[in-house]
Parts: structure tokens; C-alpha cells; sequence
């Protein structure tokens, strides 16, 4: 319980790192991560006409890849900054695409706290413009891609029902792992939550179960958590009855050369069912903990 409890109070910080087994993420080299922003404001949406040759005049979300040495929040406010002209401040990610660590998107949800509506051709971009919600939704204007437009439509739906969310917590990490949440709501105002003898989380290295043959950028991180649930760590005998409830935490900071990630995904689980390898349920009626779990600030996986 200690995990969460540190969680709640201090989002930064996570649990000990595990041992790597060589591989060290790193930007450019053996990994790719994209960040997007959605900037709304009064059923309009900001997007950037493109200067590359390949899409040059069509449009699109600012966006672009993560440079060595940058979070991913820093990314996401330079991109826009670039291609937008607009001080960007992100409030949450509103989706994070790609099942692997090695590829990814994420799509952050902000609003503009300074600067002025890129108006002048460079090489980032010709130009961005606030566009009707509708006349992007219904692809009345010329599309670099299609795949903004999902995007855009969470994005909507997201501020329409006022969810929450969550940013990315800035912490180096040497190389992909992945804990789990598993929580049971009692009921009666506690939860129950898996734990090992120490108080922590179930927690992996990512590659410990890269099948045969498989790339480490192909791994789906929702299997990974499923072996996690299953034989390899925790023994429950199954795991369709456990419903997905997002990302908790996402961590990242490549300020220091390191491009690993800490996911800390969050399961319900309907029963409390038997357990193995020292794993034991662990009730908690603290308040704090069980408003965090149950409430909507995690990062959708899609």
C-alpha cells in the first residue's frame, strides 16, 4: 500500500528501479515517440498546415517526434511553439497510442497561455489556424491523416463529461517496466489491492517477456500485464472478468540521455480471488487512496 500511498502524495514518486537487462532505450537510435497537442477553445480547434514535401499544404494537430534529451511535456510545448506559434500548456493526455514502448504517441490536451497564430511560412510549417470542430470532424478540409480526428473527438467527449486526466510524471527510467494497480472495491468505503510481502506492486521489465522470434518493439503492453496476472507472477487463474481502467502513471525524462518508461497501469477486478508467489490482498480504507483509484485521473491506452 505504501506504493499508492507515496502516489498520492507525491506523484513523482514511483517505485525502486528494477534491473535492466542492457538495453537502454534512447530517442533517434532504437525508439520513437511522438507527442500531439489538442488546443480548443470555443468549439475551434488549432491546426498547422504542413511544409514537408510529402503532405506539404495539408493539415494537421502540431506534432512531432521527442528530441534526445527532452520530457515528453517539453516536446509537446515545443511543437506547438514551432508549428503553431502558440505558448503551449498542457493539462493532460488526452490518449496514448501504440501497444509497445518502442513506438509511440501521446496526445496531450492543453490551452495556449502565450503567443500569436503562426502566420509566416517556414520549415516547420506555412501556417496554423483555430478551424470549426465540425468542419475537421467531418473532413471538410484536406487532411494530412486521418488519425487526428479520433483524437480530436476524445478530446471533445473528454471536455464535455470534465475528465480529469493526468500528465506524465518526469523520471529517468533506464529501460521499459511496467507495474500494475489491481484493485477491488469492497463496498463499504476501502478497497482491496495486490501486494507482495514488501508492500509493493507487482513490477516487471518489459523484455522479461519478449516471446521468441517477437521484436521488443512489438510488444503489446496489455498482454505483458496479463502474463503479469496470470502464472508468470501473480497466479490468478484468470483475467477476463478484469476490466482496464488506464494508465495511473506514465514516467519519462530524457534529460539525462535515458528514454526508458515506467507504466503503472490500473485493473479492477470484480472478486478476490486466490493468489500466488506472496501476493496477498490488502484492504485499505484510507480515503485519499481509494478517491485516486476510483476516480478518472489516468491516461487513456488506445
Amino acid at each position: 500500500m505504501e506504493d499508492l500511498r507515496k502516489m498520492v502524495s507525491s506523484p513523482n514518486t514511483l517505485p525502486a528501479e528494477l534491473p535492466t537487462d542492457g538495453f537502454i532505450p534512447q530517442l533517434r537510435r532504437n525508439c520513437c515517440y511522438i507527442v500531439s497537442a489538442v488546443i480548443i477553445n470555443q468549439n475551434k480547434v488549432v491546426l498547422i498546415q504542413e511544409a514537408k514535401l510529402g503532405c506539404r499544404g495539408k493539415w494537421y494537430l502540431p506534432a512531432g517526434r521527442v528530441e534526445r534529451g527532452e520530457t515528453l511535456i517539453q516536446a509537446a510545448k515545443r511543437e506547438v511553439l514551432e508549428e503553431a506559434g502558440l505558448v503551449f500548456s498542457p493539462t493532460r493526455v488526452v490518449g496514448i497510442e501504440g501497444s509497445s514502448p518502442g513506438w509511440m504517441r501521446i496526445n496531450f490536451i492543453g490551452e495556449v497561455i502565450g503567443g500569436e497564430i503562426k502566420t509566416h511560412e517556414d520549415k516547420e510549417s506555412l501556417q496554423a489556424k483555430w478551424f470549426d470542430i465540425d468542419e475537421v470532424l467531418n473532413s471538410r478540409i484536406s487532411l494530412r491523416a486521418g488519425d487526428i480526428i479520433p483524437v480530436i473527438k476524445s478530446a471533445v467527449e473528454q471536455e464535455k463529461t470534465k475528465f480529469t486526466g493526468a500528465l506524465p510524471v518526469e523520471i529517468e527510467r533506464p529501460n521499459y517496466t511496467i507495474s500494475l494497480v489491481v484493485v477491488h472495491d469492497n463496498q463499504n468505503n476501502s478497497i482491496s489491492l495486490i501486494e507482495d510481502a514488501e508492500g509493493k506492486f507487482p513490477t516487471a521489465v518489459i523484455p522479461k517477456w519478449n516471446p521468441a522470434g517477437v521484436d521488443r518493439d512489438t510488444l503489446d503492453i496489455l498482454e505483458i500485464a496479463q502474463r503479469i496476472c496470470k502464472q508468470d507472477q501473480i497466479g490468478l487463474e484468470t483475467t477476463s472478468d478484469l476490466k482496464f481502467g488506464g494508465v495511473s502513471s506514465l514516467a519519462h525524462d530524457g534529460r539525462q540521455g535515458n528514454d526508458g518508461i515506467h507504466f503503472t497501469l490500473l485493473y479492477f477486478s470484480p472478486h478476490l480471488s486466490s493468489l500466488d508467489n506472496g501476493y496477498t490482498w490488502q484492504s485499505s480504507n484510507d480515503s485519499c487512496i481509494r478517491e485516486f483509484v476510483l476516480s478518472d485521473k489516468v491516461m487513456p491506452l488506445k
